[in-house]
């Protein structure tokens, strides 16, 4: 349920904004719905590990899914896209603490050999979100209101607090005395990051575009510097910028990954129906063959033996280079099938490798530590999606994309978008190696 409220409301503004600025304003600001939800859980995953230490995961997830709730009230009872906003942060706070919480449970209630299978189950369930999601909120859009998604999702998070009051025991989440502070200041960072990278790609300007970019990756750094300086209230695990270290390979690759397989979801639907054809639903369906194929293949191949796990982390992540080489050549050439392989061979590669680099970054943590390695994976990989959707925005806005654009235009956006991210997954390739290496 923690996976499917997250995951769900991740997609639910795509099909419940139009009608919300139909009845409250603020087109202008219709992105952002997206933005702040994904900003906020990945501020709110991010400091998960320490408020467990305070709290303990069961007290924690009840405040999380609380925190979740009150952020769906506000945008259902929202006289304003800018109140709508709000709500949107506080779900995306809540729904990422949410996430977060399930990969340090997994790590506290199961044995490690387990974590395929239980990222098998997460990935079937983030596969049917990807259904559930736009559906329900069309569905109350159409037939109702928008507003009646929100107070649905509302609900759902109400009624998960006393299912985890009953099935976490009080015994099983022992939380300690520390007494660190807790890092506002880092989390602004963080969250700046975020945002103005987004902010870039959104609205393309040849100067404030790149200030941007540049002050994005600054305050990542700083976020970085700061809490690998700090001592008891560290975020994230030290070993995050060690590259000679597993976790820190492990990071890299889910990050860098993550960001190349953004281009597709961000603007496969304008090229499907400007290139061939499709209408909006069509297009649509194409999206959620991505969605299938990693939750399908991620369940097929979680119980394989370990011993062929670095097989599998080298095949998924040569994959995912092979499949963004195949859009770059052949989405210009409005030819569908090959499209179909290329996203299923890419995103397929990910659910291949993605349990079994889960499983061996928190098998490679200290005994202190595997709370926040744990938390770090799904920060990690919500980070690099939301870069790898500013980036891929940059791309396209900077070569003019619109409305109006040319099918000329069109199909050198369409090679672009993948093309351009091939050396970055070629990066992420070499510290994938260098992370089964050991």
């Amino acid at each position: 349920m923690s996976v499917w409220l997250h995951a769900a409301n991740s997609n639910l503004t795509a099909t419940t904004m139009p009608s919300a600025v139909a009845e409250v304003g603020g087109l202008h600001l219709i992105s952002w719905a997206f933005a702040l939800y994904l900003a906020g859980s990945i501020c709110g995953g991010a400091s998960i590990s320490l408020v467990i230490t305070r709290y303990g995961i069961r007290s924690t997830m009840c405040y999380a899914a609380l925190l979740y709730a009150i952020g769906c009230v506000v945008a259902a009872s929202a006289p304003s896209m800018q109140i709508i906003l709000v709500g949107r942060t506080l779900q995306g706070l809540g729904g990422g603490a949410l996430l977060a919480l399930v990969y340090v449970a997994q790590d506290r209630f199961f044995p490690n050999r387990f974590v395929p299978k239980i990222v098998g189950c997460i990935s079937m369930i983030w596969m049917i979100s990807s259904f559930t999601g736009p559906t329900l909120g069309g569905a109350f859009a159409t037939y109702a209101s928008w507003r009646f998604a929100f107070w649905t999702f509302a609900f759902l998070a109400v009624l998960l607090i006393p299912a985890i009051r009953a099935l976490l025991h009080a015994s099983d989440t022992i939380a300690s005395t520390t007494t660190a502070k807790f890092p506002f200041v880092r989390l602004c960072y963080l969250c700046a990051s975020i945002l103005m990278i987004s902010m870039a790609g959104a609205n393309f300007d040849p100067i404030a575009s790149p200030l941007l970019v540049v002050g994005g990756i600054c305050c990542f750094i700083f976020f970085l510097y700061r809490d690998q300086k700090a001592s008891t209230s560290r975020m994230l695990p030290k070993e995050v910028l060690d590259f000679t270290h597993n976790i820190g390979n492990g990071v890299a690759t889910t990050f860098l990954l993550s960001l190349c397989i953004m281009s597709f979801l961000v603007y496969g639907p304008l090229i499907l129906i400007r290139l061939y054809g499709m209408n909006p639903l069509e297009a649509g369906f194409i999206i959620i063959i991505e969605t299938i194929a990693w939750g399908s293949v991620a369940i097929l191949f979680s119980g394989t033996p370990a011993r062929f796990e670095p097989y599998l982390i080298r095949t998924g992540s040569a994959l995912v280079v092979i499949s963004l080489t195949m859009l770059a050549y052949v989405l210009p050439k409005a030819t569908l099938w090959p499209v179909i392989v290329a996203l299923i061979l890419g995103n397929g590669g990910f659910g291949m490798m993605w349990g079994f680099i889960i499983r061996r970054i928190i098998d490679a943590s200290a005994e202190g530590e595997r709370d926040r390695t744990s938390s770090s994976v799904p920060i990690t990989q919500q980070a690099g999606f939301a870069i790898g959707a500013a980036l891929s925005g940059l791309i396209a806005n900077s070569m003019g994309v619109s409305d109006g654009a040319s099918i000329g235009l069109i199909e050198e956006i369409a090679f672009w978008l993948f093309a351009g991210f091939v050396p970055i997954a070629i990066i992420g390739n070499i510290f994938a190696w260098r992370f089964v290496r050991s």
